[in-house]
Formats: structure tokens, sequence, C-alpha cells
């Protein structure tokens, strides 16, 4: 399950789900974007999170891995987001953006690990 494939995937899709989620949170709420990219903190979170692919993908297969992956990436960040760093913004808004996070990093780690999940 966890092969040095599966984790550079996993490292890649948050950060990739980073830089995506970045550009989001820069573009509604004018947030400086290369603060928000070069952020060790949420660079860290983000690949923490997205090492939960792994055994979600090595379990779980097709649309249920997928769904799974996604609700988990996105979920995850927005409690802790609301929980531990105390991010002002409403639920809703919090959630919209961490699915940019999300769908991005599970798109990513999918390619990269080159699951055969429809």
């Amino acid at each position: 399950m966890f092969n040095s494939r599966n984790i550079i995937a996993a490292i890649l899709a948050g950060i990739a789900g980073t830089i995506a989620n970045s550009i989001a949170v820069s573009a509604a709420l004018g947030a400086p974007l290369l603060d928000l990219i070069f952020s060790f903190g949420r660079e860290a979170v983000a690949i923490l999170v997205a090492l939960l692919l792994i055994p979600i993908f090595a379990r779980m297969e097709g649309a249920a891995a997928w769904l799974t992956g996604f609700l988990t990436l996105a979920i995850v960040p927005s409690i802790l987001a609301k929980t531990v760093f105390a991010i002002e913004a409403g639920w809703t808004t919090v959630l919209i953006l961490n699915a940019v996070y999300a769908i991005t990093a599970v798109i990513v780690y999918v390619l990269i690990a080159k699951r055969s999940v429809v």
C-alpha cells in the first residue's frame, strides 16, 4: 500500500492541491498569492492530509474511492481551518475553497499513481 510511487504521488497531490487552493483563496478573498503558496504550514497540512489518499485508493475502487477521497480532502482541512487555525471565513466558503484543493489533489494523485479507477 505505502510504496515510494504512492508516497510521491500523495506529496505532489498535496502540493498541487495547495497551489490550486491558494489561487482560489487569492481570487476570492484577495489574499497575497505567493504568501499562501509558500506557507510551510499550509503545505505541511496539505501533504499530510493528501497521504490519506493512499489507504483510500488501496482499499476502495472506482467512484467510491474518488468520492471518499474528495470528501475526506475537503472536510478534514476545513475542520482544521476552522478549529485549529481559527479561520474567520464562513463554513461554506471554507468548504468550497477546500473542495478546490480536494479535487485537484485527487486528480493529481490518481494520474501519478496510475490507478485504473472510473
